[in-house]
């Protein structure tokens, strides 16, 4: 009892204790970021990045459970688009006790930090919008001003207005700016100058606000080219009026944002399509790690942005400004396909299109048409032979005198004969071979059929396929160039020589000449698709892509690989193709046609040793008028009579000929061994097709699973190396190692699904037979007689399950 008592009171003593500050909600460090806006911005562009508070919405996330971040609204200051008021912004939050970091949204505010010495607190300027025009503080790669981190691209004019140049020539170039800027940065008019002084050409400062107003009046009427810097006031409403304007006056422009405004309308850009996340996370990143201790100085500074060339070709084409091969064949070409164009191009239209309009089909159906012509005169001698005619005769007095009456001096006559062939061997010989003749002639159609669908198809397949490898080696010379940028930044922080520079400048010039082979290569296609269609050979056209879910060359493919799951069934299947190969070919129909007519000329000319020939033949003649001397009288009260007529039974055998008819039968005899001889290696020639191209098929439908893999996992390698590389952890030959590497897998998984689909093409011209014309019936009737082929085989498909080899 004592016992239980002392346990009850030390339960009551431990408990009346409050619990230890551990066992408590831990509370999280409160942080307050104070921001210093440029002023209020537009919907366009860095002002809707700006304006969707994407950067305060990574923090938060990347805080979340660490710290609590708080942006108080009283701290969030607009400097009116004064760079004094924006100035004066930034050192209010700097006195401010309650504020523990600033976040400068802007270019003006990031400005007036970049030319500050120090900081009391952290400060974060990310829109440093060209490094060298602002004197951005780095040395060796490092920020030099304390409680200060920024982010650069090392972007500069002079590059953007190298490639303006490069890509059309001018003399009078108006730059379209925010009037904000040349207040808040005054040596950006020193350097425009002195790059317009370099290259030759005069530069018009033209500035806006949220109007386009005042860019029409100032204009310089001399004005050949434009180039637009970012516009943050200006709303996009007003842009693409502004972008219609220059477009309607003709005037090539250049973006210094980058893709987004060449998407609404302008001419051209070397910057690449704005990552803000990346952007919002890499400044998330930074703040988390101040947040953690990290001092702001010490946080690298640069952000590799890189080049992408774009050029809006409608914009090109209604501005009549064409950039020259070398540019094209590296830069990314918005609107590429000419608007118009009524020509939409599929596999399956193109095999029925080339059905209707080949020539060499055209060529086939002629023969086909000319035989029945053929057929009809072969069987036309078999056939009663009337005619009929008039005639009148003019002879001599004295002779006339002499006949008697039975040669008038002048006369006219009707005649008319009938002739029937009643038993001839060789006609009836010659209507059987023009017969099977004709059979050979459709079928040769038929096979004519199948090779222009084969080559129809081949022909679309290889423009598909040109098209990728043109569009894969763009985004390889792509990656160059921006590769080429990173060790520009490596040069300039100090971590790589000029060498590195030079190296990949050569890979750009060895890009360039793989893009045009290329386009070379997909234009040839192009040129040979349109001579199988019988179109004007340089035609343009669009294409819609064939994959391997094309339902017209998979029919129910799940359902098919059943099939081929396996070796056994594989070679069964294999056996099965061959067999309705050989049953549809029409090289084998054209063939049989010929040995039966071969074999028809051989009896005939057996039983030309003794068949005779029978023929039945009556001629007719009335004289229908008579005049002169020689007239025919009545004689003892009767007309003579007028007509005459005759009918002829004849049998002719030709009883001796040379050795003629030894000569023919060895003749025939020999050719016929020789069509049989055809034939059984005809046999061979398509078993083996049909075999070869369904082993080649199973091949590359493994290959493309696998190729898959390795150009997944050759482009996850290459983020990596270019990742290590642009922080100077690796070299430049193991990036371009892995470059290389992931380019050819590129390639290798492209060219895998297009040579599978030129297999499975291949494989319906070697078994006489092309989806593209069955009718769902008749692809019912295949599947059931493949189905029925296995179970004669004792093999059961219906429990086997097998997943496709693509996915």
């Amino acid at each position: 009892m004592i016992h239980l008592l002392f346990i009850l009171l030390a339960f009551l003593l431990i408990n009346s204790f409050p619990a230890p500050p551990m066992a408590q909600a831990k509370s999280l460090p409160i942080v307050r970021i104070g921001v210093v806006y440029d002023g209020p911005h537009s919907d366009l562009g860095l002002g809707k990045f700006i304006r969707q508070g994407t950067i305060q919405k990574e923090i938060l996330s990347l805080t979340q459970g660490e710290f609590t971040v708080k942006f108080p609204k009283k701290f969030q200051i607009h400097g009116s688009w004064s760079a004094k008021k924006v100035d004066r912004a930034l050192t209010a939050l700097l006195k401010q006790p309650d504020v523990d970091m600033i976040l400068t949204l802007g270019i003006l505010g990031t400005n007036a930090a970049l030319q500050r010495k120090g900081f009391s607190k952290p400060v974060i300027a990310p829109f440093v919008i060209d490094a060298s025009l602002q004197g951005v503080p780095l040395t060796k790669g490092k920020n030099r001003i304390p409680n200060l981190t920024y982010l650069t691209s090392f972007k500069s004019f002079e590059r953007d207005l190298q490639a303006f140049l490069e890509i059309v020539s001018f003399k009078h170039l108006a730059l379209i700016e925010d009037a904000a800027i040349p207040e808040a940065i005054p040596q950006v008019l020193e350097k425009i100058q002195r790059a317009a002084k370099a290259n030759d050409i005069v530069i018009h400062p033209i500035r806006v606000t949220d109007s386009i107003d005042p860019l029409w009046e100032q204009l310089p009427q001399e004005t050949d080219a434009v180039f637009v810097v970012p516009l943050f006031r200006l709303s996009s409403k007003a842009f693409d009026s502004m972008v219609q304007g220059l477009i309607e006056r003709g005037l090539p422009s250049f973006s210094l944002t980058g893709r987004s405004e060449v998407e609404r309308g302008l001419f051209a850009s070397l910057s690449p399509e704005t990552d803000s996340i990346r952007a919002a996370r890499r400044i998330a990143l930074n703040v988390h790690r101040i947040l953690l201790g990290e001092l702001p100085e010490d946080l690298p500074v640069t952000i590799s942005e890189g080049e992408d060339l774009t050029i809006n070709m409608a914009t090109a084409r209604a501005i009549n400004v064409w950039p020259s091969f070398r540019i094209l064949t590296e830069a990314t070409l918005l609107n590429e396909e000419t608007t118009g164009i009524k020509r939409k191009l599929s596999l399956y239209g193109v095999v029925r299109e080339a059905a209707h309009v080949n020539l060499d089909l055209a060529v086939a159906d002629r023969q086909v048409a000319a035989g029945i012509g053929s057929v009809q005169n072969a069987r036309s001698a078999l056939l009663p032979q009337i005619s009929i005619g008039s005639s009148a005769n003019l002879i001599d007095q004295d002779r006339a005198q002499g006949s008697f009456g039975n040669n008038p001096e002048k006369a006219a006559f009707a005649q008319g004969s009938f002739q029937q062939l009643l038993y001839s061997d060789k006609a009836w010989t010659n209507y059987t071979v023009e017969q099977r003749n004709q059979d050979s002639r459709t079928a040769d159609r038929r096979q004519v059929e199948l090779d222009v669908t084969q080559e129809a198809a081949l022909a679309y397949l290889q423009v598909l396929q040109t098209k990728t490898i043109e569009s894969i080696q763009k985004e390889n010379l792509k990656l160059t160039r921006s590769n080429l940028e990173l060790a520009r930044i490596r040069e300039q922080v100090g971590a790589a020589s000029r060498d590195e520079v030079f190296r990949w400048e050569s890979e750009i010039a060895s890009g360039r000449i793989d893009v045009l082979n290329a386009q070379a290569s997909r234009q040839q296609a192009a040129v040979s698709l349109n001579r199988t269609l019988f179109r004007p050979l340089e035609e343009l056209f669009e294409t819609t892509e064939a994959g391997l879910e094309d339902p017209i060359l998979f029919q129910d493919v799940e359902r098919l690989f059943i099939y081929v799951n396996n070796p056994r069934n594989f070679q069964v299947f294999r056996d099965f193709q061959v067999r309705e190969g050989l049953r549809a070919a029409p090289e084998l129909h054209s063939l049989q046609a010929r040995i039966s007519a071969q074999k028809r000329i051989l009896l005939n000319a057996q039983r030309g040793f003794w068949a005779p020939d029978l023929n039945l033949e009556s001629d007719v003649s009335q004289r229908m008028a008579q005049a002169g001397s020689g007239q025919s009288t009545p004689t003892g009260g009767l007309a003579q009579d007028r007509t005459t007529w005759n009918l002829q039974l004849g049998l002719t055998f030709p009883l001796f000929s040379g050795g003629a008819k030894d000569g023919t039968q060895t003749q025939a005899l020999e050719t016929l061994r020789q069509l049989q001889l055809e034939q059984k290696a005809t046999v061979g020639r398509i078993e083996e097709r049909i075999r070869t191209s369904n082993l080649e098929a199973g091949a590359s439908s493994a290959t493309i699973r696998l190729s898959r893999e390795a150009s997944h996992a050759a482009q996850q390698n290459l983020e990596l190396v270019r990742d290590q590389y642009s922080r100077g952890a690796v070299d430049i030959i193991k990036l371009l190692d892995s470059q290389n590497a992931a380019l050819t897998a590129n390639l290798n998984a492209a060219n895998a699904v297009y040579e599978f689909l030129i297999d499975i093409i291949n494989i319906h011209r070697a078994t006489g037979s092309f989806p593209f014309f069955d009718s769902p019936q008749e692809l019912n009737s295949w599947h059931q007689r493949l189905e029925t082929y296995f179970q004669e085989q004792g093999i059961n498909t219906n429990s086997e399950i097998v997943r496709s080899p693509f996915k």
